[in-house]
């Protein structure tokens, strides 16, 4: 493959199913969304109709998977966010309170 097209390319492995092994997801370009429309399909038989279920049902499973994995990954991100916004009040009262005592320091130096 070539290297432009494995950008928008995710590979899930090790996933909590017993129907899927590996899922591959490949992210399409930032383009607007098309309005839905009705397609109307003839009616199938029997014989396709219990294949298509069997098809869904392994589709359904894979797309809970995939949905369940990005749900655990935003979950994370927040986590990830709130630790970092955290550090970051911290880390600035620290800045002010250092900044304060190198001032007084300074204006000790001046005064002697």
């Amino acid at each position: 493959m070539e290297n432009s097209n494995m950008k928008n390319m995710v590979i899930l492995r090790d996933l909590p199913s017993n129907i899927v092994e590996e899922a591959i997801v490949i992210l399409k370009s930032s383009k607007k969304v098309k309005k839905l429309e009705k397609i109307d399909r003839p009616k199938a038989t029997n014989n396709t109709e219990k294949i298509s279920k069997d098809k869904e049902y392994i589709l359904k499973e894979a797309e809970m998977l995939v949905n369940s994995y990005v749900a655990n990954i935003e979950k994370n991100d927040e986590k990830n966010t709130e630790k970092k916004d955290k550090k970051y009040t911290n880390l600035k009262k620290y800045n002010i309170v250092i900044t304060g005592i190198a001032i007084i320091e300074f204006i000790g130096l001046l005064i002697n």
